[in-house]
């Protein structure tokens, strides 16, 4: 259900024309059920909405014109995440808090942004993104959470998987994608921050750790019950090449 706030909306021709166009940042959430959005629906979702939300997008010249819109690292199906991240390019003057308002107000509460601003880094920046996954599974979960450091530590045995590409599958041991892993038991549930390849040239998706855990270690059987067998998966950040936290450096 989209959000009811009222928003005062300036037409595009209404609006001071920029002598060139510029970028702005906007950092957005994609959680609860649009987890399953790809990133195709979500390309589609989002120029839709930019054009309720009367976003004065700048557009090619041509006989095909199209607005400017780049994302960030793709989120992958069945992951939520809390910053995630589009590049618009506008060519009429508006400040960043009328974007963030009229877009929230076009937008479901699964989806909505948080900040808008005119960016100094590319996304090329990011070489690594952090998740935390919270898993449910029969066992002690002190044990499981010690299995799962030990087989994702730097030193474990190789994690060999296939792995979907471009170029076709592979055979690929996926440890020299993983920053660092570290799971914990907390109320019953295992905690796991896991920092895993995030960028343009290589890209691990979370849901190799949790293959992973199902092949080594028994954990998160798939024919469990659901109230007793489940896991969650939330992108929460990004870092550069050198494992730094990106957070607010990211701009």
């Amino acid at each position: 259900m989209l959000s009811q706030g009222k928003v005062n909306r300036i037409s595009k021709f209404d609006r001071e024309k920029l002598d060139a166009p510029i970028t702005v940042r906007v950092v957005f959430q994609k959680t609860g059920n649009l987890q399953y959005f790809s990133h195709l629906d979500l390309q589609r979702t989002w120029q839709r909405v930019l054009v309720r939300a009367s976003i004065p997008m700048w557009y090619t010249q041509g006989f095909n014109p199209h607005s400017k819109i780049t994302f960030g690292v793709p989120l992958p199906v069945g992951s939520e995440g809390l910053e995630e991240m589009v590049d618009l390019r506008i060519d009429r003057r508006i400040t960043p808090a009328e974007i963030k308002a009229q877009l929230n107000a076009e937008l479901t509460s699964e989806m909505q942004v948080s900040e808008v601003y005119i960016p100094t880094t590319a996304f090329s920046d990011i070489a690594w993104g952090t998740y935390q996954m919270t898993v449910k599974t029969p066992g002690d979960p002190v044990d499981n959470a010690a299995a799962i450091n030990a087989i994702f530590a730097p030193d474990a045995q190789p994690i060999i998987m296939t792995k979907r590409s471009k170029s076709g599958d592979k055979e690929v041991n996926i440890l020299p994608m993983i920053h660092s892993v570290k799971a914990v038991a907390a109320d019953g549930l295992i905690k796991i921050r896991a920092t895993l390849r995030a960028g343009n040239t290589e890209n691990l998706n979370p849901e190799y750790l949790i293959k992973a855990m199902r092949d080594q270690l028994g954990i998160l059987p798939e024919d469990g019950n659901t109230e007793e067998v489940w896991y969650r998966i939330l992108r929460i950040g990004f870092h550069d090449e050198k494992g730094v936290e990106v957070g607010k450096w990211f701009r």
